[in-house]
C-alpha cells in the first residue's frame, strides 16, 4: 500500500540518521555540534512514519507505489551497511595549500607556558600563523597531527580538513613538510619540527615545517578541525 510503503521508507531514513548520530559516523559528514539535530530529525521521521501508517486514510490505496520507488531504499541501506571514509588526501589535492589571511592578528598568544617543548598546534592554525605571524613563529618548534597529502616532485603536506558546517564546505589546511620523504598517502602522522620559511607560489605563500620526527598514528574520532 502507498501509505505503508511511504511509512517504511521514512522509518528507514530515520533509522539511518539515528545510526549515524549514535555511532559517531556523523563526524565524517558534519561538525560535532550537529549531533543532537540529527538525533531529533531521526526521531521525528520515525514518529511521523508510525503516525501516518496508523491513521486511517480517506484515499484509495489499492495500487501501491511504482517499483522504482523501492530504489529510494538503496542509499539508505548503504548508509547502514557501508562505512564511508572521511575526506582525505584526494579531496585536499583538489585545493590550494595557500591559507587565507586571518581576520585578526594572533601575535604570541599561541605560545604556551613551556616553550622548551614543541608547541602542539592544530594544522589549520599553523598553516595560517606560519605565514602571517612569522615574527612570532621563528625559532620555535611545533607538533602537528594530520594525514599525508603528496604533491609533485617529492613535496608533501601534513593536512587537516576544516569544516564550517559539513563536508560540502570542507577546506583543506596544508603544511609543507621538509627534511624527510613522505609516508604513504592518507597515513595519519604526528610530526615535530622547526618553523621554516614559507614556500612562495604565484597564488600566495604556503606554510612549511622542517621535520625532526614523524610518528605514524591512528585517525582521531573527529578527523576534522
Amino acid at each position: 500500500m502507498k501509505r505503508s510503503i511511504a511509512g517504511l521508507v521514512m522509518v528507514f531514513v530515520g533509522a539511518a540518521v539515528m545510526q549515524l548520530a549514535t555511532s559517531g559516523t556523523y563526524l565524517r559528514y558534519v561538525k560535532p555540534g550537529m549531533r543532537w539535530m540529527l538525533l531529533a530529525a531521526g526521531l521525528i521521521l520515525i514518529a511521523l512514519a508510525v503516525t501516518d501508517v496508523l491513521i486511517k486514510s480517506r484515499e484509495d490505496h489499492e495500487h501501491g507505489l511504482p517499483r522504482t520507488a523501492w530504489l529510494l531504499l538503496v542509499p539508505i541501506f548503504a548508509l547502514l551497511v557501508v562505512d564511508p571514509p572521511a575526506l582525505g588526501a584526494d579531496a585536499a589535492q583538489r585545493q590550494s595549500p595557500v591559507a587565507a589571511k586571518p581576520a585578526e592578528s594572533q601575535g604570541t598568544s599561541w605560545l604556551g607556558g613551556n616553550t622548551s617543548e614543541p608547541t602542539n598546534l592544530a594544522v589549520r592554525d599553523y598553516a595560517v600563523w606560519a605565514v602571517w605571524e612569522q615574527s612570532s613563529m621563528k625559532g620555535h618548534s611545533f607538533k602537528l597531527t594530520g594525514f599525508v597529502t603528496p604533491a609533485k616532485n617529492g613535496v608533501w603536506y601534513v593536512t587537516r580538513i576544516g569544516l564550517t558546517c559539513c563536508v560540502a564546505d570542507g577546506t583543506a589546511y596544508m603544511v609543507e613538510v621538509r627534511g624527510q620523504a613522505a609516508p604513504p598517502k592518507n597515513q595519519w602522522v604526528t610530526i615535530t619540527g622547526q618553523w621554516a620559511e614559507p614556500t612562495r607560489r604565484v597564488d600566495g605563500d604556503v606554510a612549511a615545517l622542517t621535520v625532526e620526527t614523524i610518528t605514524p598514528t591512528t585517525a582521531p574520532v573527529n578527523p576534522y578541525e
